[in-house]
């Protein structure tokens, strides 16, 4: 049946394609619609950290946020901001952010987060062989660092992580600065997870997947869909053109929530905007660092260092703000020592081209967790978005899930907590 039926998948990003290339391994004649191109610069699978973050098993939804929110909003180095046009769009679903912070729904949410990192770099391991590319995924773990956080309150943190079954360690003095050379001596201990990873090239791993597509007869339609009619078989509408497909995925990221909408579905999807900064230098780092203190994350990448980890609410349509990118250097300069990392002294502002400033949307939803799901109305209709800040993590472990969806095949993971209905 396979052979005969045509998917539309929408959306190029790392989820759609992960999407595509399992479906049309599978037999499916798929097509990829994406108005950008594939992992397109305007996608969060170009410019985000390329960390493998499986470490990260627990929803955003913190009550312990609600005391930190005034001194984010206004530090203007902070990593979180609404721009003042859009907060009264964004507020219905903060209400929604604020009800998962209830114990019962935060412990829910969790396990269903943990069910997928679980599975996550494993997915990766078997595409990236089955793909060649295996230099593009480097498991040498990751770093959360600490500048003014106490012995306490830092074991505390290793304790949560641990009862999540996180493998890792507390380092500092020498087997920190051993682990991460050039560290500014204002680091005083770092959590090291060693089971966890990078990418050195986001959108070079995105090529590998895309080039696999295409050599197994995949197509892919450089254009944005307008809309979705799926009552009698699925007919994609774009740019003046409309075809039929037996099956639809959408994988839009932020922009599958009018899609969604068009079936029928309102789902609470908002756009967090990041930001990324590149610097073209070169370090000792081997690992991604990210700053507990600071909230950014410093990755070593094949053409040079990225700085991200902002998060700005601001929707689809605001113009990019790049101060938000360029406070990261601030930050970098006060996490490395400058002594040793000399290229980064002579850095400014002024010096870096604009390409090195990147602002993309993260598609999120309150809870955390992103909607892997067929439609209950439409079988044929199937849904992967929403996996805001671990969409890279959960790229392969996603395309999987979606392909024994569709071939109607015990899925490796109960994805009932990601079900569409659950709004």
């Amino acid at each position: 049946m396979s052979e005969n039926s045509s998917v539309a998948v929408i959306g190029g990003g790392v989820i759609g394609l992960n999407t595509a290339y399992q479906l049309q391994k599978n037999g499916f004649a798929v097509t990829i619609f994406d108005g950008n191109g594939l992992a397109s610069e305007s996608s969060a699978s170009f410019g985000n950290a390329g960390h493998f973050a499986t470490e990260q098993m627990f929803p955003l939804a913190d009550p312990a946020l609600l005391s930190q929110l005034p001194k984010m909003l206004l530090d203007p180095l902070g990593p979180f901001k609404i721009k003042a046009n859009y907060f009264a769009k964004a507020l219905p679903w903060f209400m929604r952010f604020l009800c998962a912070m209830g114990k019962e729904a935060r412990v829910r949410n969790g396990l269903a987060i943990k069910a997928l990192n679980q599975r996550s770099i494993k997915s990766w391991r078997t595409l990236v062989t089955e793909l060649g590319c295996e230099e593009l995924l480097q498991l040498k773990g990751s770093l959360l660092t600490y500048e003014g956080a106490s012995s306490n309150s830092i074991h505390q943190d290793l304790t949560h992580y641990r009862a999540q079954d996180v493998e890792v360690n507390y380092v500092s003095g020498e087997s920190l600065s051993q682990l991460a050379p050039g560290l500014a001596s204002t680091v005083t201990g770092a959590l090291h997870f060693t089971q966890v990873g990078h990418t050195p090239s986001p959108v070079h791993l995105c090529q590998n997947i895309a080039d696999a597509f295409l050599r197994l007869g995949g197509n892919v339609q450089t254009s944005h869909v307008s809309q979705i009619c799926g009552d009698n078989g699925i007919v994609i509408s774009s740019e003046n053109r409309s075809t039929r497909f037996d099956k639809v995925v959408i994988c839009a990221g932020a922009h599958s929530k009018i899609l969604a909408k068009q079936l029928g579905y309102n789902v609470p999807l908002e756009t967090e905007r990041g930001y990324h900064l590149m610097l073209p230098i070169k370090t000792d780092l081997t690992m991604p660092v990210a700053s507990s203190d600071r909230k950014f994350i410093m990755t070593p990448m094949a053409d040079g260092l990225r700085l991200a980890g902002t998060v700005e609410f601001g929707g689809l349509d605001n113009a990019p703000d790049f101060r938000r990118s360029d406070m990261l250097l601030t930050h970098a300069k006060a996490m490395l020592c400058q002594s040793k990392v000399v290229q980064l002294v002579d850095i400014t502002l002024q010096q870096l081209k604009q390409e090195a400033r990147w602002m993309g949307f993260r598609p999120s939803l309150p809870d955390s967790l992103p909607i892997i799901d067929k439609s209950p109305s439409n079988p044929n209709v199937l849904f992967n978005f929403g996996h805001q800040h671990l969409g890279l993590t959960w790229g392969a472990i996603s395309g999987e899930l979606i392909r024994d969806l569709v071939l109607n095949q015990p899925t490796k993971i109960d994805v009932s907590p990601y079900r569409i209905s659950r709004f």
